[in-house]
C-alpha cells in the first residue's frame, strides 16, 4: 500500500518539474505563479487548521462544563450509595 503511494507521489514530482520545465510561462511568471499559488494554499490550510481547533477547543470546553457539573451531582450521588452499601 505505501509502495504505491510511493510510486503515486514520485510520478506526481516527475509530472510537476515536466510541466514546470516545458512551461508556455517565462520562468520568472512560472515562479510567481508557482509562489502564489503555494502561498494562498498554506494560508487556506492553515485558516482550516486554526478554525478546527477552535471548534474543538470550544467543544472540549463545553464538554468539560457541563461533565463537571454532572459529575458533581454523580458524586453526590455515588457518596450516598456508599456509605450504604458499606454498612
Amino acid at each position: 500500500m505505501i509502495g504505491h503511494a510511493r510510486t503515486a507521489v514520485k510520478f506526481f514530482v516527475y509530472g510537476l518539474l515536466a510541466g514546470l520545465l516545458f512551461a508556455p510561462k517565462k520562468g520568472d511568471e512560472t515562479r510567481k505563479d508557482a509562489i502564489a499559488w503555494i502561498t494562498s494554499t498554506v494560508q487556506e490550510t492553515l485558516g482550516n487548521v486554526t478554525g478546527a481547533v477552535e471548534s474543538v477547543s470550544s467543544a472540549a470546553s463545553s464538554s468539560a462544563s457541563s461533565d463537571t457539573s454532572g459529575s458533581d451531582s454523580g458524586s453526590g450521588s455515588q457518596s450516598g450509595s456508599t456509605p450504604s452499601g458499606a454498612a
